[in-house]
């Protein structure tokens, strides 16, 4: 009998401290984080109201380089390539096609921390990554209805995440969230890399005869640029965004974004004059992957569930029967083992060998 309560017992303690951590340390800091193997791929899709051909513009082909109602395709790539600990690297990469040709890219290396998902300064020292700050692909697990801070890539700031309402969307209940970005200075390397640096003089008379500048504008670039065939230009990105985030795993369901990035000429006192879209587009997540996301989010939900609240709660509850079950049986055992005292007026039976 006592054997089997020491058993029970045993087993009982051993489920209780495993629901203990189950629940409180191996759900949250093994589970409930980004894996080391994440890796997907989501397609956006939309219309590209205006885009500039950098070669035609640097030809000084103004009419050629100015293109508008084009189809566009949004593919964003996000891969974990490396962990550390809680901090994971990853490669954020995306790209924007039209009509098979590619007219975009922007590719970012992020240092997160993959319970926050925020960017972290706390990572290996041989990993190159950019500096950022707040969110940078998607938002923590257990998302919160609060505002948070977004990470800009284009312009290498960061910018407010409003949380709006709680809504069903994609067929799963989601989190909305907003961001709207003014025209801020791009200043990432890759963006202006693709983008013309400077502009021809010689095309001022036909910006100006097509209304993009004011005749005195244009008196005011000859006097602050006498004697250029070109002048440099700056650039500026501008956006608003809603999201729609499942909140238990963070995943964004669907995001529809409208942006632009202006061209301007770009003044000797660092003020600029804007000039004209160099893109500007409005895409949403495809139906496709609207699903993918929401079938990601209800699975990640359904294992954060099971291993953090369901697994624990039946250890929890098998554990404290066995140890109930185990302190009666040890109870039993040592009622069972106590001799059994005398009816009144009984006398002890005598050793063998003595006289009573």
């Amino acid at each position: 009998m006592r054997k089997a309560a020491i058993a029970c017992g045993a087993v009982g303690v051993i489920l209780l401290v495993a629901a203990g951590l189950l629940a409180w340390w191996i759900t949250p800091s093994y589970i409930a984080r980004l894996p080391g193997n994440y890796n997907k791929v989501r397609t956006y899709s939309g219309t590209i109201g205006t885009l500039i051909d950098p070669a035609a513009l640097a030809t000084g082909n103004l009419s050629g380089a100015v293109k508008t109602g084009l189809p566009e395709t949004v593919t964003n790539s996000v891969r974990v390539t490396q962990t550390s600990g809680n901090t994971a690297l990853v490669r954020n990469a995306i790209t924007v096609t039209s009509a098979g040709h590619q007219v975009g890219a922007l590719t970012s290396n992020y240092a997160v921390d993959r319970t926050s998902l925020a960017a972290t300064g706390s990572h290996p020292a041989s990993w190159h990554v950019t500096n950022a700050r707040g969110l940078t692909f998607s938002w923590p697990i257990d998302a919160k209805r609060q505002n948070y801070t977004g990470w800009v890539p284009y312009t290498l700031s960061t910018t407010p995440l409003t949380y709006v309402t709680q809504v069903q969307h994609g067929g799963v209940n989601t989190y909305e969230y907003q961001s709207n970005v003014p025209p801020t200075r791009i200043t990432n390397p890759q963006v202006l890399a693709l983008l013309p640096k400077s502009l021809p003089v010689a095309l001022l008379a036909r910006i100006e005869a097509a209304g993009l500048i004011s005749r005195s504008q244009l008196a005011g670039l000859a006097r602050a640029f006498p004697g250029a065939k070109t002048i440099p230009l700056a650039y500026s990105y501008q956006s608003t965004s809603t999201y729609w985030v499942a909140p238990a795993t963070g995943i964004v369901v669907d995001v529809h974004r409208s942006e632009r990035e202006v061209g301007n000429i770009a003044l000797p006192d660092g003020k600029t004059i804007p000039l004209l879209p160099v893109l500007a587009d409005s895409f949403k997540a495809t139906p496709a992957s609207v699903s993918a996301a929401a079938t990601d989010a209800n699975n990640g939900s359904s294992t954060i569930t099971t291993w953090g609240t369901i697994v624990p709660i039946v250890a929890a509850a098998v554990g404290f029967v066995l140890v109930v079950l185990a302190i009666v049986l040890w109870m039993r055992g040592r009622s069972r083992g106590r001799p059994v005292a005398p009816a009144p007026g009984q006398r002890h039976p005598s050793p063998a060998g003595q006289i009573s």
